[in-house]
C-alpha cells in the first residue's frame, strides 16, 4: 500500500509534468511538421528565448517571450527586432494574433539595418480587422499594394501567413487566401508617376533591397507571433 506522502508526491509529479507539456504550445515551439523538414524550412524562432535575434530599439525589454510566443509588447522604445541573418528570396510562414489596442506592428522583409523598413525594405502590415484604408489592412504591402480581400480573423484569433517572394514576385496568402498576387516592376516611380493617380498613395517597390533582415515592429499594441519558419529559395 502506498504511503498518503508518497501518492501526493506523485500526484505533484504528473501535474508539474502535465504543466510543463502544455505550458509552451506545440505551434511555437519551432518544430516543424516532416513534409516542411523534407521541403527546406528552418525555424527562425524556436519558441523559448530570442536567440537569433537582435533589437535595433533602446527598450530591449519591448520584446519578449511568454508561453511559447514572440511577444511584441508595444512599450516605448522598442522599435524593431530582427533576424541575424540576412535573406532574399524565401517563402516565410508565420502566425499572429492581435493582443492589445489596434494590434498595430508589422513584419518587414528585405530590410537594411537602417531607416524605416516600411520603405527601405518591405512591409506586411499586422492590424486589427476592419481597418478603414485599403493599404494599412492586414496583410498589405505597406503603403503600396492593399489585400484584395479582407482574409484575416477575428481580433484575438490566430491568423496564418505565408509570403512569397522570388524576385520581383511577391505573393501573400492569409488564413488559406491569396490576398494578392503581384510583381514589384509593376510599381515603379515612373509609371505611378505615368498613370497620375489623384492622391496617389502608392510608393515605388522596384528601388527595394533586394536582400535583407526579416523583422518585426513595436509600434503601440501587443502582438504576439509563433511557428515562424522559412524556406530559403535558390542560392
Amino acid at each position: 500500500m502506498l504511503s498518503h506522502k508518497f501518492v501526493a508526491l506523485a500526484i505533484g509529479a504528473l501535474c508539474l509534468s502535465a504543466y510543463a507539456e502544455t505550458k509552451v504550445p506545440a505551434e511555437a515551439t519551432g518544430k516543424l511538421s516532416a513534409e516542411e523538414q523534407a521541403d527546406g524550412f528552418k525555424p527562425l524562432f524556436n519558441g523559448k528565448n530570442l536567440d537569433g535575434w537582435w533589437i535595433r530599439g533602446e527598450n530591449k525589454d519591448a520584446y519578449k517571450v511568454e508561453d511559447g510566443n514572440l511577444i511584441v509588447t508595444g512599450a516605448e522604445g522598442g522599435d524593431w527586432i530582427f533576424t541575424n541573418e540576412e535573406y532574399g528570396d524565401f517563402v516565410l510562414r508565420y502566425e499572429y494574433k492581435c493582443l492589445t489596442g489596434e494590434g498595430n506592428s508589422g513584419v518587414c522583409i528585405r530590410s537594411p539595418k537602417e531607416g524605416n523598413p516600411a520603405f527601405a525594405g518591405i512591409e506586411i502590415q499586422v492590424l486589427r480587422p476592419g481597418w478603414e484604408t485599403p493599404y494599412q489592412r492586414a496583410g498589405s504591402l505597406y503603403h503600396t499594394v492593399a489585400p484584395t480581400v479582407e482574409a484575416d480573423k477575428k481580433f484575438g484569433e490566430w491568423n496564418s501567413v505565408e509570403v512569397y517572394v522570388n524576385g520581383a514576385h511577391v505573393r501573400t496568402t492569409m488564413n488559406g487566401t491569396v490576398i494578392y498576387d503581384v510583381q514589384m516592376t509593376d510599381f515603379t516611380k515612373e509609371k505611378l508617376e505615368k498613370e497620375a493617380v489623384p492622391d496617389d498613395w502608392r510608393k515605388p517597390l522596384d528601388d527595394r533591397p533586394n536582400k535583407g533582415y526579416i523583422g518585426l515592429q513595436d509600434h503601440s499594441d501587443s502582438v504576439a507571433f509563433r511557428n515562424m519558419r522559412i524556406k530559403p529559395l535558390g542560392k
